[in-house]
């Protein structure tokens, strides 16, 4: 990570609004937790390891929403290869900079050495539960006059808070929404995302985003955005906060990162 560069909230916001004025793919992904474990399968950790770590025992009880959601299973080496090459394609890569733990930041860092991953541009992951509140006006234009395809298991909530709060002063058009639970949803979700005219594609699907996101910028060359839990923000309007964002990071800190 040692030539990457470190994008603060407004740096981010910049990169997307550059790609979607010009009009140039772009892939924003986050390598947080799972998707590093899922990528340590076999190289970092063994199947004993991996198997009997907290993260791996969450991801198996298969819960269908919430923090807890995963939508992957382990062990899974179709899935570990295909993140890995997607990881490779992302133009902007979030992960845990601040927490630098074996469970956070540590682990990724060593999962990309690992891979000879280096990437152009980082940034601390969790500006993404807060970029649409700490830049409102440029999380705004990026919407202005859009259309746009949210692909997330609360796509339709998504869809419905948009409409109500913002659409009516930005003009953007929803173009359609796609849900997506597991990652044996992923060939369903690539087909029906042919099917649709857009300009940016939003995406919450835990490690799945990661595939999809790469797959929209290299395939249709636009630009698509894994924002996470701050998918279900566009509906309620507030923050999603947990022990980790408030205890850890620290949310006044990431609001002026």
């Amino acid at each position: 990570m040692k030539d990457a560069q470190l994008l603060n909230s407004e740096m981010l916001m910049d990169k997307i609004l550059f790609a979607l004025n010009n009009k140039k793919p772009l892939s924003v992904i986050s390598v947080g937790a799972t998707e590093s474990f899922v990528m340590a399968q076999y190289t970092i950790f063994s199947e004993e390891e991996f198997m009997n770590h907290p993260e791996a025992r969450v991801a198996n009880k298969g819960i269908k929403a919430g923090l807890k959601h995963r939508g992957v299973r382990f062990p899974n080496i179709t899935l570990r290869d295909e993140v890995v090459d997607a990881v490779r394609k992302a133009d902007i890569i979030g992960y845990n900079t601040i927490v630098k733990t074996m469970d956070a930041g540590l682990l990724t860092e060593k999962v990309f050495e690992a891979y000879d991953i280096n990437p152009h541009y980082i940034f601390e992951a969790n500006l993404r539960r807060v970029f649409m509140f700490s830049q409102k006006e440029k999380f705004e234009e990026m919407l202005r006059n859009k259309n746009i395809l949210l692909i997330s298991s609360i796509a339709d909530k998504a869809r419905t808070g948009l409409n109500k709060r913002l659409k009516d002063n930005l003009k953007f058009n929803i173009v359609g929404t796609i849900s997506i639970y597991e990652y044996e949803d992923i060939p369903r979700v690539k087909d029906e995302i042919s099917k649709y005219n857009f300009d940016l594609a939003l995406i919450a699907a835990g490690t799945n985003a990661i595939i999809i996101a790469s797959h929209i910028a290299g395939e249709y060359g636009k630009v698509a955005v894994d924002i996470g839990s701050g998918m279900k923000s566009l509906y309620t309007d507030k923050i999603v906060k947990d022990r980790w964002l408030k205890s850890i990071i620290g949310l006044d800190n990431i609001m002026k990162m």
